[in-house]
């Protein structure tokens, strides 16, 4: 769901706290992609799962010193009222223990998310826009509806030049500086989720 408001209350306050602001339903959450408000809702219970078994395969490769977070907004530049929050992400400790909602992306070695219905255009576009810009060295979707793993890189002027995509029943080599295996084989695919 996106929101649009009022020019009115938008040239009052700024976008963040307009988005800080807003009621939205309980277990939704709100991110500024592209100077968009997005609400969005909570992840499902496979979705979370999902999550789990990757962080089982990324920690063992995240360097000393570095954490994984699911819960905080990463910037789109360290100025910028633009936020999303990613799925999983890895970061230094030091920049994790903070009392704000986000973090700048400077420092931000990988970004992950897992593909939902409710989040196919935003994953696949404008989030990967999104953290491109932001110089986010790897960007890491799980899609249970196209049966595939990606890892985007190398990012420049607001697109990532390396793109390395492989099956559900793959593995896919992610590259520096977080070289973790990701083995798509460890995801449900979409006929093992009632009801789809």
């Amino acid at each position: 769901m996106t929101a649009t408001l009022p020019e009115a209350v938008v040239a009052a306050k700024s976008m963040r706290e307009v988005a800080e602001e807003l009621r939205v339903p309980e277990g939704h959450r709100v991110e500024i992609i592209g100077g968009t408000i997005v609400v969005s809702p909570t992840p499902t219970g496979m979705h979370g799962r999902m999550l789990w078994r990757l962080a089982s395969m990324l920690l063992p490769y995240v360097p000393v010193g570095y954490e994984l977070e699911d819960h905080l907004g990463v910037t789109r530049t360290p100025e910028s009222e633009d936020f999303a929050i990613p799925d999983l992400f890895v970061a230094p400790t030091a920049v994790l223990e903070t009392w704000r909602s986000t973090v700048p992306p400077t420092e931000v070695l990988l970004v992950a998310e897992v593909v939902s219905r409710s989040s196919l255009t935003m994953d696949r576009t404008a989030k990967r826009a999104q953290y491109a810009e932001s110089g986010i060295p790897v960007y890491l979707v799980i899609d249970p509806f196209a049966a595939e793993l990606a890892a985007f890189s190398d990012p420049s002027e607001g697109t990532y030049r390396a793109q390395h995509a492989v099956g559900w029943s793959e593995k896919l080599q992610l590259p520096e500086p977080l070289p973790a295996l990701v083995d798509g084989s460890q995801f449900p695919t979409l006929d093992t989720r009632p009801g789809s």
